[in-house]
Order: C-alpha cells, then sequence, then structure tokens
C-alpha cells in the first residue's frame, strides 16, 4: 500500500511540475465529487438493488493534455451493502446473508475525451464526453448486524479461510480493483468545471461480502475459534434457521458462487482550474481578451 501511494504521489508531483513548466498545453484541475455506491456481490443476487445506493465522496486531482487526455488521481469514501432479504430467488432468501462495508480506494485513472480529438485546440466544445480506466487501491471490511450489534466477518472464518481442512487462504481486507467508466463534462466557466460519471470496478478478490465458496462443517470452528468467536461464527456462516425452520444448511453445500465481486458509483463531480488565465482550457476568444493569439494544437 505505502510503496503504491509513494508511486501516484511522485507521477502527481511530476504532472504537476510538467503542467505549470507547460501552461499552454496542460491544464490543471482540482475537485470534489458526491455520489452513491452500489454492488454486485453473492448476495441479493440482483443485478440493481436500488435500496443498496449509498452515499460517496471524494476529491481528485487531474492534469489534462491539450483538453483531449488526461490522468488524474481519485480518493473515495464510501458503503456498499446487500442483503438476501430481498432476492428473488427462493434459495437466496432462505440462505439470509447480508453484510456491510465501508470502502476507502485511491485510484489512478486515464481520462479519453474521444470528441476533442476532432476539435482544433482553441475550440474545444463545452459539452464533452469521456472515458476513463485505470487502476485502484481499496480497503474494505465486510460486518452484519446480529442482534442489534456490528460483527465483523473476517476474524470469524465463516468459509473456513485459514483452516487446514478446508486448504482455503485468508481473504486479505485490501488489494487491487480495476476502475473503468465514462462521463460527461461541462464547462461551466472558465475557472469552473462540472461532471457526471459512472465508474465500475472489477475486484480481484470474492470476499467483498464475505461469502464466496461453501458451508463447512461448524464444529471445526471450535477446533481455531475461542469458544466465543466459535459460537458467532456458527450463527453467522449460516443464518438460514432465522427463516426457515430446519434451515440448516449441509456441510459443503453451496453457499457462494465463486464469481469475484464488483463495486460501482454514480457522481456528480465539480472541478476548480488552478492557474486560470494561462491554460489550454480557453478558447480564442478568452485569448484574444487577454493581448494573445490563439495557438493552434492538434
Amino acid at each position: 500500500m505505502k510503496q503504491l501511494l509513494c508511486a501516484l504521489l511522485l507521477l502527481c508531483v511530476s504532472l504537476v511540475s510538467h503542467s505549470q513548466s507547460d501552461g499552454e498545453t496542460w491544464t490543471k484541475e482540482l475537485g470534489i465529487s458526491l455520489g452513491v455506491m452500489n454492488c454486485n456481490t453473492d448476495i441479493g443476487g440482483l443485478p440493481i438493488d436500488f435500496q443498496n445506493f449509498k452515499f460517496s465522496g471524494g476529491v481528485y486531482f487531474e492534469a489534462s493534455y491539450l483538453q483531449k487526455i488526461g490522468i488524474r488521481l481519485d480518493g473515495t469514501l464510501g458503503t456498499v451493502t446487500a442483503t438476501d432479504k430481498r432476492a428473488v430467488n427462493y434459495d437466496l432468501k432462505g440462505r439470509n446473508l447480508d453484510f456491510t462495508s465501508s470502502i476507502k480506494e485511491l485510484s489512478l485513472l486515464a481520462e479519453v475525451h474521444p470528441l476533442n480529438f476532432l476539435s482544433k485546440q482553441d475550440n474545444t466544445p463545452a459539452l464533452s464526453p469521456y472515458l476513463l480506466a485505470g487502476v485502484g487501491y481499496f480497503d474494505f471490511n465486510p460486518r452484519t448486524q446480529l442482534e442489534g450489534q456490528w460483527i465483523y466477518l473476517q476474524p470469524l472464518h465463516t468459509e473456513g479461510e485459514g483452516f487446514t481442512e478446508t486448504g482455503r487462504p485468508n481473504y486479505k481486507l485490501s488489494g487491487i480493483n480495476f476502475p473503468v467508466g465514462g462521463g460527461l463534462q461541462y464547462k461551466l466557466s472558465e475557472g469552473l468545471i462540472l461532471r457526471g460519471e459512472a465508474v465500475y470496478r472489477i475486484l480481484r478478490t470474492d470476499y467483498l461480502d464475505d461469502v464466496s465458496t461453501t458451508y463447512i462443517d461448524p464444529n471445526l470452528f471450535d477446533k481455531y475459534l475461542s469458544p466465543e468467536d466459535a459460537a458467532l461464527a456458527k450463527r453467522l456462516a449460516d443464518r438460514s434457521y432465522e427463516v426457515v425452520e430446519n434451515g440448516v444448511r449441509l456441510p459443503g453445500s453451496v453457499r457462494g458462487s465463486h464469481k469475484k465481486d464488483a463495486y460501482y458509483s454514480i457522481n456528480i463531480k465539480l472541478g476548480f482550474v488552478l492557474g486560470s488565465g494561462s491554460g489550454s482550457f480557453y478558447n480564442s476568444s478568452s485569448r484574444k481578451k487577454h493581448g494573445c493569439n490563439a495557438q493552434k494544437y492538434l
């Protein structure tokens, strides 16, 4: 994590230095974002559960070259959640699992404005769609409620992660993701940029929701956990007993799908152009007001 953060920060410092020395071609933007976040995991089974949308927010810095391509550093905070209680599938509803997790994310994104490649540099359109792709690092920690108390699930090894008998490794609470998405940018003024965008994160983990494989023999919890944690693990690994009479699942039966999880966000962003008055953000009429001749690019 520290190595990735250092690399991203060094890259941003390099971009800032470059943009300061070449203000005619680079535009610097610092902004905030507000929106909602949701997820696709083993729990719930619905493509989109609108009741699962939770508020998210963040900050970003971008350096844009000729208003055609840019590189952006995003910091995002949010929450993801899902429940089997609203599942359409009867088996999923009977499984009766749920989770909630906070998300902390730092991502580095490449941004491309395809239509701006068709425009002359001194006449870029005020409204511009764009595409995003990159790499990110995120933290999560799935939890659930039991009798009104929040219980973190990873320490309970609900699917026997780390147990010799299962051969399943412990899952980490942080990792790499791959954001992809797009948006629409509008120049409100010479110094303000408004964006609407959606970003989908492809994950390398199937444990965002603490659900991935099969049920285990509950007696294993007694072998590896303290008596208190073993009692909690037995109650939370299989919660079908809460909604189905004699609904306890057999060891080895399916608990999750093995498919990797994902989460996504829909945001409104407001950006402030730094060093206004010298960047390529402006059109030719703005330059003429300052007694400058518009320089032609691409």
